[in-house]
């Protein structure tokens, strides 16, 4: 298996030779000699974004004429090659790979999941293997490729609109994300189909007999912002209100048991005809069976729970519980072989893989009780 460092350094250093140039301020500004010049060169010069140029790059249209006639201008002032810097790197090759999962939650078994099956993939091909849970910068992130401490990267917790894959795509560095964008034109990613599995829940309990089904989606603003599972499994929400005709009752909830469990005894003061919860938070569904053994509601006589989950962490609920698989190693595993292939230069016979959800059926669902509907 690849090898797991205990943490990455924290800061980076490249060496430059300098010369001086005019910013559209007016500014002197410290620019490295054009065999070096880098896309954060061009954005001080031009006064702009990073993912502004990156944007101009890769002929996105929502920027301004001006802006992008700028840009370009100090494109061809500075000298600048997009990707004349990856090429440079292709002659000393690291042999590892990392997994940037930012966290802000302690690391369960859902990312074990992830985290084993991607290192699995880098050690059968004898790769090194990092894990990077700790925010990235900008910098950060281009100086784990300038100082050739990684080949390639597999991003995690991508958003619709992803400031990583943008700032990647301009340098035309290796990249593989589990998960996907909005635009995901010439990227390679493996996720599962969050929209599709909320769906099939829904499907399942209407099938049972339930009417009256709350639904736990995460955080709202993990939504607005653009966080993929949030926005794909609400997508698949509405979905599945307008599909079967039912009424909206629903919490948006942080991924932790006891806003869970507070949730779900919310959701039963507010609905006592309940009869069936679609939680979406992975392990911490726990907290609703928790709160419904508290509100006296057994489970899956009186009540029934689809959560989305690994197989392991549904089968240490009890009851075992009914899930949407979530293929954490499958998908660590894929995007790791990916990564590689594209590392060796091999061809992909697939480059987005959207896994269908699939469900399994365990203790924790039934038929709606009579005389509940």
């Amino acid at each position: 298996m690849g090898m797991l460092p205990k943490a990455l350094p924290k800061a980076f250093s490249v060496s430059y030779h300098p010369r001086i140039i005019l910013s559209k301020r007016g500014e002197a500004v410290c620019m490295p000699d054009t065999s070096e010049v880098t896309i954060f060169d061009v954005a001080q010069a031009a006064g702009v974004s990073i993912t502004t140029v990156s944007r101009i790059l890769n002929n996105k249209p929502d920027v301004s004429a001006a802006t992008r006639q700028r840009v370009q201008q100090v494109i061809e002032e500075l000298g600048y090659h997009p990707h004349a810097q990856a090429r440079r790197l292709a002659a000393r090759k690291s042999r590892t790979i990392a997994l940037l999962f930012p966290l802000d939650r302690a690391v369960g078994q859902l990312e074990l999941d992830f985290i084993v099956g991607a290192a699995a993939a880098a050690g059968a091909e004898n790769f090194f293997f990092y894990f990077v849970t700790t925010p990235i910068t900008e910098s950060s992130l281009l100086g784990l490729y300038r100082s050739a401490q990684i080949d390639g990267a597999i991003l995690m917790e991508i958003h619709t609109q992803d400031w990583r894959v943008e700032l990647l795509r301009a340098y035309d560095y290796p990249f593989v994300m589990i998960g996907h964008c909005a635009d995901n034109t010439g990227l390679s990613f493996v996720d599962l189909d969050f929209e599709e599995s909320i769906i099939l829940a829904f499907d399942h309990l209407v099938e049972l007999g339930h009417r009256e089904i709350g639904f736990l989606g995460q955080p709202q603003v993990r939504r607005q912002q653009g966080y993929g599972p949030a926005v794909r499994c609400w997508a698949g929400y509405e979905r599945a209100l307008q599909k079967h005709n039912l009424t909206p009752i629903y919490h948006e909830e942080r991924i932790d048991v006891q806003a869970l469990f507070d949730a779900t005894l919310k959701l039963l003061e507010e609905r006592p005809h309940l009869t069936a919860i679609v939680a979406t938070q992975g392990a911490p569904t726990v907290g609703v069976i928790r709160a419904l053994r508290q509100a006296g509601r057994a489970v899956p006589d009186e009540f029934s729970v689809v959560g989305i989950t690994t197989e392991n962490v549904a089968e240490l609920i009890t009851p075992p519980l009914t899930t949407i698989n979530f293929p954490a190693y499958t998908e660590g595993l894929q995007a790791a072989k990916m990564l590689i292939s594209q590392l060796n230069q091999k061809p992909l016979e697939n480059k987005q893989i959207l896994l269908p959800p699939q469900l399994i059926i365990r203790k924790s669902t039934g038929p709606v009780r009579e005389g509940s509907r």
